[in-house]
């Protein structure tokens, strides 16, 4: 051993108050830093539960409401009425859900935590991609409480259960797609507040999935550089 090695040995027990340098941790991937920002959004949920507002109480608003108010008139009895309005009332909830992760970017930009974000060495995108994430949870929200309150008082779908589901599962591909277009808008605005059936045919199934792939395609790029992009 020789004596600059047995000098650098001795050093952490000589001088208990130096530090030794230590190699930085790596980074966590692009999927753990998007998990990461998806439990922070669904966190927010806690401090502000009218966040819910949307997702709780319009489903069963609407649904009592028109299938009770208009349901005799308009179809003879609540019953039938509500094979028809409870698939509309179930997009048009999952739609209203789609501006949240717009809003909660734009809220981000406006506090200037994009900014401490972009600072740490994090996948660029993942902030947006994570708000995305957390609003699956709430789609799956709302479209179960459309669909057990709906059978609770009479609903019946043809298609049964895997009928419903696969519908559930177009929806929401869409919904996350429509989420972009949202999301883009909330890097534009200046605040958060700015941002704000019947029997499906495998071709109507295919334009909807395509439309999806459209928006993705051609939004997705156009968030991430406007995200990535100092304002």
């Amino acid at each position: 051993m020789t004596a600059a090695t047995a000098t650098n040995a001795a050093l952490p027990a000589a001088l208990p108050g130096l530090s030794v340098a230590r190699p930085r941790p790596e980074p966590p991937g692009s999927l753990t830093a998007s998990a990461v920002f998806g439990w922070r959004a669904l966190l927010k949920i806690k401090h502000v539960p009218e966040q819910l507002f949307d997702v709780i109480a319009i489903p069963v608003v609407f649904t009592l409401m028109f299938t009770y108010l208009f349901g005799g008139a308009l179809a003879g009895s609540t019953t039938r009425y509500l094979q028809f309005l409870l698939p509309g009332t179930l997009v048009m909830v999952m739609l209203l859900v789609t501006m949240y992760a717009g809003i909660g970017i734009s809220a981000d930009r406006s506090k200037g935590l994009s900014d401490r974000f972009r600072s740490l060495p994090l996948w660029r995108p993942a902030p947006i991609v994570g708000a995305l994430l957390s609003d699956i949870a709430r789609y799956l929200l709302a479209a179960s409480l459309v669909v057990i309150l709906g059978v609770a008082i009479g609903f019946r779908p043809a298609g049964g259960a895997p009928g419903v589901a696969a519908g559930i599962g177009v929806l929401l591909v869409f919904s996350l797609s429509l989420s972009w277009v949202w999301t883009t808008i909330g890097l534009l605005v200046r605040s958060p507040q700015a941002v704000i059936g019947g029997h499906p045919a495998a071709g109507q199934i295919a334009w909807v999935l395509l439309a999806s792939a459209v928006l993705v395609a051609v939004v997705a790029p156009a968030t991430v550089r406007l995200y990535a992009r100092r304002p």
